[in-house]
Parts: structure tokens; sequence; C-alpha cells
């Protein structure tokens, strides 16, 4: 058994190395995989920025009778990644290229609409719904992408592909200043409209591989069967299932921690400036700490499930302690470290998939993982939010809490 598994991986490494270093079948001396992550990055940086230009514009420049704005910004990332199993099912049968293509032009077309909104309802309909599904669309393939073109470096390549979490931040400032002033929300609107248009002439990219496009081939004859099988394997796959557990567990806590780091900073007599800057620090510790787990889950004294096994150790002791870190330097020391500790979760979720279960599962896998987040995100935080209120106004109980589900996601 164990010398079938070497010859595999033997088979597997000599495709790879095929498909990564070979000249691409549609375009004439360019390493197609690397354009491929190219384009990945950038859809993923147009996301981010989206996600940070509505939270912040709406609220310089809406009437007061829509003074529930700010939730339609909550909405928005909630469908984007509540849609995951859809997008999995249409990237499936359409590929990544059609699937980042059409949501790309939902996307585009809601926010144009949204222009036209005179009330909380419609906004949250055109923007926070329509906008979130179409984007839903676009972030799927720009991660599950590289995985078609990568087996060697995949973890590196999905670290590049996701590390654009702190491009809002960086870009999102200067674009207000640039086009609030002159243009307005509506104006700025229109512009991110045909921003996010962008990405479908990006999604042209995203060809399949020659791999890819050969196990289709081979496929086509019984492609409903060998759905069937693969999902109904799925659903009884234990290594699945404990995937599902963990991911669960481990976004609880992460937007746990997320959302009531201000709050414990302000709590320990820290200003609201020096709050606010705790998050921006842990994102800027995570965009880098992406791309470096990526470089080191890649080389073969490392794997992805051990690495996200510890990390997930590493930053239930870290929550733990955040509490108690009352001096400024202290807290600032936490706060970069757990950044870059829980960056380890999206750059290997990718290859923790391919290990597990296989390739041929991926789409779905991820895209029900995206569900998973969607779902702990709204359950997380808001429950223990009604602990902080019923039970105790304690802040420090909110990263206990956190650093509990870290630990179970550790030994799950």
């Amino acid at each position: 058994m164990s010398n079938e598994r070497v010859n595999k991986e033997r088979e597997d490494e000599k495709t790879d190395k095929e498909t990564e270093h070979s000249v691409s079948e549609y375009v004439s001396g360019v390493d197609w995989a690397w354009c491929m992550i190219a384009a990945c990055f950038l859809c993923s940086m147009v996301n981010d920025i989206i996600t940070y230009f509505f939270g912040i514009s709406v609220k310089s420049d809406v009437d007061a009778s829509v003074s529930h704005i700010p939730q339609v910004g909550g909405v928005f990332a909630v469908t984007m990644m509540l849609i995951g199993p859809i997008a999995a099912v249409f990237v499936n049968r359409c590929g990544n290229q059609t699937t980042c293509i059409v949501g790309s032009v939902i996307a585009t077309v809601a926010m144009f609409v949204s222009n036209c909104s005179t009330s909380f309802t419609s906004i949250l309909a055109t923007y926070g719904l329509l906008v979130g599904f179409g984007l839903g669309f676009v972030c799927l393939p720009a991660v599950v992408a590289a995985g078609e073109y990568f087996r060697l470096r995949i973890s590196f390549a999905t670290g590049i592909c996701v590390s654009v979490c702190g491009a809002g931040i960086y870009l999102v400032a200067p674009l207000l200043s640039s086009l609030l002033g002159p243009f307005g929300w509506q104006g700025s609107n229109r512009v991110m409209a045909l921003l996010c248009l962008d990405c479908a002439f990006i999604g042209i990219v995203m060809l399949p591989s020659r791999r890819k496009k050969q196990e289709e081939t081979e496929n086509r004859d019984n492609e409903e069967e060998g759905q069937e099988k693969y999902h109904l394997k799925l659903v009884c796959n234990v290594p699945f299932i404990l995937l599902i557990l963990a991911n669960f567990v481990n976004a609880m806590a992460t937007y746990i921690s997320y959302s009531y780091l201000p709050s414990i900073a302000s709590q320990s007599s820290l200003s609201s400036a020096d709050a606010s800057f705790f998050i921006y620090v842990v994102g800027v510790s995570n965009t880098v700490g992406r791309i470096i787990s990526g470089w080191l889950s890649d080389f073969k004294c490392t794997n992805a499930q051990g690495m996200t096994t510890m990390t997930a150790a590493t930053a239930c002791v870290l929550t733990y302690l955040l509490p108690s870190g009352q001096p400024y330097w202290c807290m600032l020391l936490l706060t970069t470290v757990f950044g870059f500790i829980i960056s380890s979760g999206p750059t290997l979720c990718i290859p923790l998939i391919m290990d597990l279960i296989g390739i041929h599962q991926l789409n779905t896998v991820f895209g029900i993982l995206i569900f998973v987040r969607g779902v702990a995100a709204l359950l997380g935080p808001s429950a223990v939010g009604i602990i902080l209120v019923h039970w105790t106004p304690n802040l420090s109980l909110s990263f206990y809490m956190a650093s509990f589900l870290f630990g179970v996601s550790t030994f799950i």
C-alpha cells in the first residue's frame, strides 16, 4: 500500500512539473499558471476594496433616515460567504472562468441599480444581497483556481491569492479622498461598479488547466453518476466532517476575536485611536503571514494539517493572554503575533482539502467551508454579545471563549 502511494506521489509530481513549467496550450510563451495567480490576486483585491469601500463611504453621504445603513455591509459580507455552495456548483458545471465573469456582471449591475435606491430596504436588496451574491461568485474561483495549476507549490500560490486581506485598509482611504469629494457616494459607487466589472475581464484569464480538461473529457459520459457517487462519499467522509467542524469552531473564535479586539483595548484604558490601530496591525501581520505560512507549508518537512493544528493551539494561548496585556507595547505585540498566527487558516485551507479529501472535490468542499464560515460569522459574535448583555459585561470573557474554541479546533 505504501509503495502504491509513493508511486502515485511520483506520478503527481511529474504531472505537476509538466503543468507548472510547460508552455500554456492557450498562449504561447507564457507561464499561464502564474498568470492565473495574478488574476486571482486582482479579483480578491477588488472584492476587498469594495467590501471596505461601502462600509466607510455610505456613512458620509446617506440621509439620516437610512439609520440602519451599516447593517447593509454586514449582510453583504455574510451573503458573499453563504453563497459558497451555490458558487461551487456553478464552478463544477461551468468552470472558474464563466463563474467569475457571471458574478462580476451581476455585482456590477446591482451596484449601478443601488444608486437609484431611496430606502433602506432597496439598498439592502441591491447592495447587501445582489452585490454580495455576485461577488460570492467571484470570490470562490479567485481561491480555488490555483488548485488546477499547482500541486508542488499550492500553499505558496494560495498564500499569494489570499494575501490581499489588507488591500482594503491600504487602498480605500486614498480612494475615498479622491472620489467622495467631487463625486459623492453615488458617483463613487459607479466608479466602484466599473472596478467590479474589471473582474469579468480578469476572469477571462482563468482558463482550465490541461489536467482539468483531460479529466473533464474522461468523465463527460458518466458525469451525473460520478457526481452522485462523489457527493455520497463526501457525506460519509470522516475527514470531511472533522474539517467542517474544525473550520466552524475556528472561524467562530476568529470572528469573536476580531469583533471584540477594539473593545478590550478600550477597556484597558487605551484611546479609541490606539484601539482601532490594533485592527490595522492584525490586518498587516495577517497579510504577511499568509504568504510566509504558504511558503513554509510547501517544504517537505512540513504539512498543511500539522501547521494548521499548531497555529490553532498557539492562537488558543494568545487569545487567553490578550485580556491581560495591559501595557500598550504588550498588547501590540500580542495582536501582531495573533494576526500572523491565524493567517495560516485561509492559506492552508486549499492544500488541506487536497490532502484530506482530494482535488476532485476541491470546489465543492471549499464552497461548503465558505458557507460554514459565514454561519460562524453570524453566530459567534452574536452569541458572545448576548452573554455579555445578560450575564456579565466583562469583555475578557469573549477572549476566554475564543481561546476555548481555538482549543477545540486544535483537538478536532
